[in-house]
């Protein structure tokens, strides 16, 4: 089902465009109504709807500010009283910028753009598995453990090689995969991953942090007996924690 937020001050407006979508899209499930920018971001944070659509000149944050901010995957329309911001609208990466009054039949052709790209992107995702699938099977060594994984760096969706994978680490509702030259992102926990990668290549040295023992340059003992992980090729320093301390010993 699709879903999607709807964010908008005024409420006999956002009550105007709930009914006219409950009219042209029936099936769509609006899970949360926000009266201002900022619970408008949290809650398509939090949530990941489909779509949102949102007023422009909101309180304590604007629809242009929050729609700069959002991580997710989330289409944004615009539904706004004013015609100044359709440039910057777009600039924003908006599907569609629709004004008020709402008009049925300019609604239901910013409905059927919508529905086209989430079946584009439905079509594209199934298309990244695959290739996934067929990679991560392509080599016959350790067919349990993954050879790629898909993550998304900004907009693209990329396929990072494990072996160039430095470390990886828990942040906050994503999970961070970082090599040598860039980072991305994956919403698949740490401790699932865990489970698919090969543990003579990853060890777990926190509770949040996972290494390729192939990039360790150094393992360094401090005054306190703390114990931390020099990398190859990178500046970061990781921390083991004492429970992860053992498998270090006698190197």
């Amino acid at each position: 089902m699709t879903t999607a937020v709807l964010a908008d001050d005024e409420p006999l407006l956002r009550d105007e465009l709930r009914d006219a979508l409950a009219e042209l899209w029936p099936e769509l499930d609006i899970v949360a109504e926000c009266a201002d920018g900022v619970s408008a971001l949290n809650e398509i944070e939090q949530r990941a709807p489909d779509v949102a659509f949102l007023d422009i000149k909101m309180p304590r944050m604007s629809g242009l500010e929050a729609a700069e901010q959002i991580s997710t995957n989330t289409l944004v329309v615009f539904v706004t009283a004013f015609d100044d911001h359709a440039i910057q609208a777009f600039d924003h990466g908006a599907i569609d910028y629709v004004m008020k009054p709402i008009r049925v039949a300019r609604m239901a052709k910013s409905i059927l753009r919508l529905k086209q790209r989430l079946a584009d992107r439905t079509s594209t995702l199934g298309a990244t598995k695959r290739v996934a699938q067929a990679l991560n099977q392509a080599d016959g060594k350790n067919p349990r453990y993954l050879k790629f994984i898909q993550a998304s760096v900004g907009k693209q969706v990329r396929f990072v090689m494990v072996e160039e994978i430095v470390y990886i680490q828990s942040d906050s509702k994503y999970t961070r995969i970082v090599t040598l030259n860039s980072e991305a992102f994956i919403r698949k926990p740490l401790s699932e991953l865990a489970t698919e990668l090969d543990p003579e290549m990853f060890w777990r040295i926190h509770r949040g942090t996972m290494v390729n023992v192939r990039s360790i340059d150094a393992v360094v003992r401090d005054e306190i007996e703390k114990m931390s992980i020099k990398l190859k090729g990178l500046t970061d320093r990781l921390e083991v924690s004492r429970a992860h301390q053992s498998q270090f010993r006698g190197l």
